[in-house]
């Protein structure tokens, strides 16, 4: 029997959307839900012929469950409903087969027709056998082990690469024969905890924009990504965060490759860094392979954690001092490689990609110090690393024409999206910023800080509306992006010093 599953963090949509669909067809399951985390969690364990979500919910997006459904069941049709007729996000969804964006607006006929439609394009999908339940079930249940052995098979067994299209239907991202990074983590013994993590590393991987797959290889979890762009974002970031958020008592340790790896190198380096990875579990250790010279460097989670909390200070004086530190236990020149890769990952995240371009001192750019330029000693280079780091904090990067390139980019963004339920944290995602240094550049070019910014851009917005339109104070409030009515007449009233009705209607409460 067909499953349909709606996805929506309003029990009313769900509920009449449930009620409709069932009214209007036979012979079909109806499954609801208010949370996108426990749709990924049915995802997993079940196959549903159409999919419906909101696009604009907490945590986990529509877009983002998109994503989801497509890597696990790629033949399912997906329908995303949104409030907003400029699909500047559509270009997410180019690369999937059977997706449907449907206004909000639009009337209840418009949803049930996509999913007859959805429906009949799954049902054709598995027409060329008359035991059409036999099939599906079979689907069903061995996808995801399908999708396991397949890469198995390309990264272990040495077999011949299959089309892409092969991949493709077995919900494979990574396209073999192309150059891959690779992670892999220390012994993961929990199932629970190790379907964690490479939920977490996946969806953090496919943020920064990369096509990413995971495999599980006893207690071990192998981490491939592929990236269009020439210089994608740092992974070490991403992974540091996560060993953060799981905390010490779990154990948890990566060894990545710092640059791509040629595809036939994939299960030479993979036996390698799963040998640094478990060294790397006992010291508590992010360790950075280079297959191509077949170095390893590494620095302790500690010393990774302590940098990130002195970057964010602006403490260039203790970072120095840190890192002169480091060095000298990793001994140096050795010890010199290992801090300057793990400093310029860091610094990369937080300042932005380009952020030592234009940063250079009497022995040459950042990147001269930091790798190329000989020094004698490492008092010598640490102390011309610290000018570095000075230029840096002192503001000189990233240059003036790019900061105001950003917050242009910023702005654009907040004017097409101030009625989704975005902030500070969901900017700095998505133009790839830490939270901090972005909300303290905008204030420095703006001298207004974000979340005010916004908060004004709705308020405008409503009172062009109050003025224009004769919509209730509730429908002007979520049309605006505020949560509640009463939340937007408190915005309302500290911004303007009335409420939304006294400000439509000034004569009328005067008298």
């Amino acid at each position: 029997m067909p499953r349909i599953l709606l996805v929506d963090d309003e029990p009313l949509v769900t509920r009449s959307l449930q009620t409709m669909i069932l009214d209007e067809m036979a012979d079909v399951e109806v499954y609801a839900t208010q949370s996108s985390q426990e749709a990924m969690e049915l995802l997993a364990r079940n196959m549903y012929d159409v999919v419906v979500t909101d696009v604009s919910m907490p945590k986990i997006s529509g877009l983002e469950l998109l994503d989801r459904v497509k890597a696990l069941w790629p033949m399912t049709c997906v329908i995303v409903l949104t409030a907003y007729s400029s699909f500047d996000y559509a270009y997410r969804a180019g690369r999937y087969e059977n997706v449907r964006f449907i206004l909000k607006i639009e009337p209840p006929e418009t949803v049930l027709e996509a999913v007859r439609k959805g429906l009949d394009t799954v049902r054709r999908y598995f027409s060329a056998s008359q035991d059409d339940e036999r099939i599906r079930r079979y689907m069903k249940e061995s996808m995801p082990l399908l999708r396991q052995a397949l890469l198995e098979k390309l990264l272990f067994l040495g077999e011949g690469l299959p089309e892409r299209k092969v991949c493709e239907s077995c919900g494979i991202s990574v396209r073999p024969g192309e150059d891959t990074w690779l992670a892999v983590t220390g012994a993961v013994e929990s199932q629970e905890k190790q379907q964690e993590t490479v939920f977490l590393v996946l969806s953090s991987l496919r943020d920064l924009g990369f096509r990413a797959d995971a495999l599980v290889s006893g207690p071990r979890l192998i981490f491939l990504a592929q990236a269009d762009a020439a210089a994608p974002p740092p992974i070490a970031g991403q992974l540091d965060r996560i060993i953060e958020g799981a905390g010490p008592e779990a154990g948890l340790s990566f060894a990545l490759t710092v640059r791509p790896v040629p595809w036939p190198s994939l299960r030479t380096v993979c036996a390698e860094l799963e040998r640094r990875a478990r060294k790397g579990l006992e010291r508590s250790r992010i360790v950075l392979a280079d297959p191509l010279t077949d170095r390893t460097r590494g620095l302790t989670f500690s010393d990774a954690f302590r940098w990130r909390r002195l970057i964010e200070r602006g403490d260039s004086r203790a970072l120095t001092e840190a890192v002169r530190d480091s060095v000298l236990e990793e001994g140096f020149p050795q010890g010199r490689q290992s801090c300057a890769v793990l400093l310029r990952l860091l610094l990369r995240e937080y300042f932005g990609a380009g952020c030592l371009d234009q940063i250079r001192t009497d022995r040459g750019s950042a990147e001269t110090v930091f790798f190329h330029g000989a020094f004698a000693n490492p008092d010598e280079w640490v102390n011309e690393m610290g000018k570095v780091l000075r230029a840096l904090f002192a503001g000189e990067a990233p240059a003036g024409t790019e900061t105001d390139a950003v917050i242009d980019s910023v702005n654009r963004y907040m004017e097409e999206h101030y009625a989704e339920q975005i902030s500070l944290t969901r900017i700095a995602d998505r133009f790839s910023y830490n939270s901090s240094y972005l909300s303290r550049i905008y204030k420095q070019k703006t001298g207004e800080g974000i979340s005010e910014h916004i908060a004004r851009i709705r308020i405008e917005k409503a009172c062009e509306l109050l003025r224009e339109t004769g919509m209730s104070v509730s429908g002007i409030a979520e049309s605006c992006g505020f949560q509640t009515a009463k939340y937007f007449i408190t915005v309302f009233k500290r911004s303007t010093g009335m409420t939304p009705k006294a400000w439509r209607s000034p004569d009328d409460v005067k008298g």
